[in-house]
């Protein structure tokens, strides 16, 4: 009788243990319709993608998107920017931003501190001039890339200068 006691406390135990696993599993929406109108909003621009995500990703946007709700409109366009821009890249230029975060993660506060202070620099710039500076970006060749980088410079060096 002591052993089934203590068999079924421990099942019990075990049991009360995994609720909030299993619980936290099934209570993210699976489905685009199961989706609250302003988590639809907020995530459209993933609307044709999210058959395609795995339920653990389609569950932390949806519980994402819940948050985002309560900040001010400004930072929720950002955010459905920032969307969209992700939805409209290819697979290879996921793959790429995900290794660079993967690398800026890596960095030391140093190195992601000088990194920040290069990205305020960039955008306190005017468009057209961050416009010039990506495609300048995107003309050089790997080594002048990694010289800009090195240079801290805010412009790359040009051939013979």
């Amino acid at each position: 009788m002591k052993s089934t006691r203590a068999h079924a406390w421990i099942l019990a135990c075990a049991f009360a243990a995994a609720m909030p696993a299993l619980a936290a599993a099934q209570s993210g929406p699976t489905a685009w319709d199961q989706l609250a109108p302003e988590q639809q909003a907020q995530l459209a621009p993933l609307h044709d993608q999210w058959d395609r995500l795995p339920p653990q990703r389609q569950q932390k946007l949806a519980e994402n998107a819940r948050r985002w709700a309560s900040l001010p409109a400004e930072k929720q366009q950002e955010i459905h920017d920032r969307l969209q821009r992700w939805a409209q890249m290819t697979p290879e230029q996921r793959k790429q931003v995900r290794a660079n975060m993967r690398a800026f993660k890596q960095m030391s506060p140093e190195q992601r501190a000088k990194v920040h202070e290069a990205w305020q620099r960039f955008q306190s710039l005017p468009p057209e001039q961050r416009r010039a500076l990506r495609e300048r970006w995107r003309s050089a060749t790997p080594e002048q890339r990694r010289q800009w980088l090195h240079s801290g410079q805010p412009e790359p060096k040009r051939p013979g200068h």
